[in-house]
């Protein structure tokens, strides 16, 4: 039985079901999805998730950064261009493949090394942070030197540092490898200053691995920084040897820079590099700076110093902040500008990404999928990047057609260009968890920041964007459309006139359910991400003439209405009013009565979970309290349905666990005149309202049934039944009807009453009195 079935079992069958209506008129202009064609009919054969299990797929497949779970990249794919030379004379290097494409025609008379001043050098040693040496029992990788030397000078024996410069010593080479925003090219020349260079020269990073032995000085330490090894233009052991002996026989030392993944085969095994953590970077920065009489100390342990270093970062960022960070303790910038630091780094990352030329529309798309997908499975991120990448592909070469590398840059390369992590975690599924390898960003604020730069700096990438986020949205997988509509919130944050004109409208007024629960979701992360104007979109909704529309606002009050509880259940209530006005359900809406009431009971069972999280039993008992007035009327059927489905949610998967309302009512102080014990009555109060009524009694008896059930081997869901029971079986009538219940009461395949049910029985036989109860010792604890 699937989460909807467990839900709606409470009352099925119980609750009696409206007719359903005639087929829907036709849909207002403008509705649907263009991209799909011609209007089916309205998808109800889908099945619409209950409301409860909408919010808790919403608040499961969303990203991080949303709901507080929360460099360069190389161009090294071509688009999957073909690259050739073909007639005439060819002279000197074709290089393809790899990172750059070159030619190089003619004699090869261009300088392929430069001087870096001394000085240069001098002052990075300046600021320069050692790391440290490893602490776990992994010891350095394999292949790395094992020799590692007393320690000389400020690093630490075992360090990464210390690793490579044993290697630089007796080889004269050494590989140094890690991604381009470590601070590798800065480690390259101290390992060089370490080893006794005085001066130093830059190596072209484009020259072949057989070439760089040519090009070495006499005397000279020497850095190839982002030197690119593929499978095609490996760094091999007789390159490495015969640089050794080159630079052995002029006295010289050289640092080959390569990325996280190089290419090596044999020779001198490349080093790992990382970096220091950003706090002892930042220290490092600040130990050579003017801190008009303030300690480091001190200026690391500010709340806003805490909130920038709390993620890596590249090293270049680290020195920037820690010229704010200086200029803070001078008192020329405020802590407000130094908790800024993040969003600005994210910012200038972002628009260097999307400025550069270098790096290519399949590079860019990847960073878009990335950040749509921050937290998700790669292989979801990669293959729905293609697709983007063509429809990118369609805006800028309209008349050629998309060409994807099928086998292009390893996953590996592209996350780490993307300066993001690769990790493994289990990705719950309906079969249950799945371990997944997923990929965020290193820096929390990249994927915000990026989605909002694309949507409002590169409005020519509009199309592609709307077109792939509604195809996302009919996606199949849960994930893939919760992270639609979170892309669409953050667009509608950053511009909520066009988001809601290109994106969320539409999807609100579309004949298919995934696409209306795609508005209702981005509407509710929208709010989350501050959004204006939520709620007002709700309340206009919730009374539109299209019934999309309304099913739409409805299912939004479920997902976010906790936020503002008093305004959407009175939207609700009035929604209810024009409904009965009305006549009844809206054509092509049934069950429309069952969806308001689901909406109701997600949003008190949501706002009061949160309220006693807080101890505010004033807003709980607040909550709640208005529903016993609303049970009269025309409202008093949409309270008790209300009633009955806040009653199936439990805080364990598939139903298990807990419900939620039980543990609600157990948490409240039951001492006469407190705020708990008046939500206990209110509770109680509603449950004898449901019991007594006679469409209803039926699905509120199953509903305890579940309960009890619940109760077995849970000591504070028993506790919390044998308190409320009592205040269930007021007449003679009521104590008959939960005596019969309970001894009636069988579990699967079991011809007696479960235990607990046999314990409360005892309760309801007995006359009602404030005697205490107590759990057997058998029961479990919570």
């Amino acid at each position: 039985m699937n989460a909807v079935q467990d839900h709606r079992a409470v009352a099925d069958g119980r609750i009696p079901p409206q007719e359903r209506a005639a087929d829907d008129p036709p849909a207002p202009d403008g509705a649907g999805d263009p991209a799909h064609g011609a209007e089916g009919p309205e998808d109800a054969e889908e099945g619409t998730p209950h409301a409860w299990d909408s919010r808790r797929d919403l608040y499961r497949h969303s990203p991080g950064f949303m709901l507080g779970h929360s460099g360069r990249i190389g161009g090294s794919l071509v688009g999957g261009d073909q690259h050739g030379v073909s007639g005439g004379q060819v002279t000197g290097d074709v290089i393809l493949g790899g990172s750059k494409v070159e030619y190089h025609l003619g004699g090869d008379s261009e300088e392929r090394s430069g001087e870096i001043p001394a000085a240069e050098v001098e002052s990075l040693a300046e600021n320069f942070v050692y790391p440290l040496a490893r602490r776990d029992d992994t010891g350095p990788e394999e292949g790395a030197p094992a020799e590692a030397p007393e320690p000389d000078g400020p690093w630490e024996a075992g360090s990464p540092f210390a690793l490579a410069l044993a290697g630089l010593r007796k080889h004269r080479v050494a590989v140094l490898a890690g991604p381009a925003t470590t601070g590798r090219r800065a480690a390259a020349l101290m390992l060089l200053r370490a080893a006794g260079s005085r001066s130093y020269r830059a190596l072209d990073p484009a020259l072949p691995a057989g070439r760089l032995a040519a090009e070495l000085r006499e005397g000279c330490g020497h850095v190839v920084a982002d030197f690119a090894t593929t499978a095609e233009r490996p760094l091999r052991e007789h390159h490495v040897r015969a640089l050794s002996e080159r630079l052995h026989a002029t006295g010289s030392h050289l640092v080959v820079v390569v990325g996280a993944h190089p290419v090596v085969h044999g020779g001198v095994s490349p080093v790992p590099w990382q970096p220091p953590e950003p706090a002892a970077l930042l220290a490092g920065h600040l130990a050579s700076k003017d801190l008009a009489g303030r300690t480091v100390d001190e200026l690391l342990a500010l709340a806003e110093v805490r909130a920038v270093l709390a993620h890596h970062r590249p090293v270049a960022d680290t020195a920037r902040f820690a010229e704010r960070v200086a200029g803070h303790a001078r008192g020329t910038v405020s802590l407000a500008d130094l908790g800024a630091f993040g969003h600005y780094a994210a910012e200038r990352q972002v628009r260097e990404w999307f400025d550069s030329a270098d790096h290519t529309l399949h590079d860019k798309a990847f960073l878009i999928a990335l950040a749509t997908f921050d937290e998700a499975p790669y292989p979801l991120t990669a293959e729905l990047s293609d697709v983007l990448f063509g429809l990118l592909q369609r805006i800028e070469n309209p008349g050629e057609p998309a060409r994807i590398p099928v086998f292009g840059t390893s996953s590996a390369q592209r996350v780490g260009q993307a300066l993001a992590d690769r990790y493994q975690e289990p990705e719950e599924t309906e079969w249950g968890p799945v371990l997944q390898t997923k990929v965020q960003f290193r820096d929390r604020l990249t994927a915000v920041t990026l989605l909002r730069e694309v949507w409002t700096g590169h409005p020519s990438a509009r199309p592609a964007l709307v077109a792939w986020l509604r195809r996302l949205a009919d996606d199949p997988r849960p994930v893939v459309r919760t992270r639609a509509a979170a892309t669409a919130a953050v667009m509608a944050e950053a511009d909520l006139p066009s988001a809601m004109a290109l994106l969320i409208r539409s999807w609100a007024a579309d004949r298919r359910l995934r696409a209306r629960l795609a508005a209702a979701n981005a509407l509710a992360l929208a709010h989350h991400l501050g959004a204006p104007h939520v709620s007002r979109i709700l309340a206009q909704w919730c009374t539109d003439p299209d019934h999309r529309m309304r099913w739409t606002a409805v299912r939004g009050y479920a997902l976010v209405g906790d936020a503002f509880p008093r305004e959407a259940l009175a939207a609700l209530t009035e929604a209810v009013r024009g409904m009965e006005a009305r006549g009844g359900p809206a054509r092509g809406w049934a069950d429309e009565r069952d969806e308001l009431a689901q909406s109701a009971a997600a949003l008190l069972l949501a706002g009061g979970q949160e309220a006693a999280a807080r101890h505010d039993w004033d807003e709980a008992a607040a909550l709640w309290g208005a529903l016993p007035a609303l049970a009269r009327g025309v409202t008093r059927d949409f309270v008790l349905r209300a009633m009955v489905h806040a009653c199936g949610p439990t805080d364990g998967p598939g139903g298990t666990g807990r419900p939620l309302l039980l543990d609600l009512f157990g948490r409240g102080d039951p001492t006469p005149g407190t705020d708990g014990a008046a939500l206990r009555h209110t509770l109680a109060a509603l449950w004898r309202s449901v019991l007594n009524d006679p469409s209803c009694s039926a699905s509120g008896l199953n509903a305890l049934r579940q309960w009890v059930r619940a109760a077995e081997g849970d000591r504070g869901a028993e506790t919390a039944l044998a308190e409320l029971l009592p205040l269930l079986a007021v007449s003679t009538e009521d104590h008959r009807r939960l005596a019969y219940l309970l001894e009636n009461l069988r579990g699967e395949g079991d011809p007696t009453p479960p235990a607990v049910a046999v314990r409360l029985r005892t309760l309801v036989s007995a006359p009602p009195a404030d005697t205490p109860f107590e759990p057997s010792r058998g029961a479990t604890p919570r």
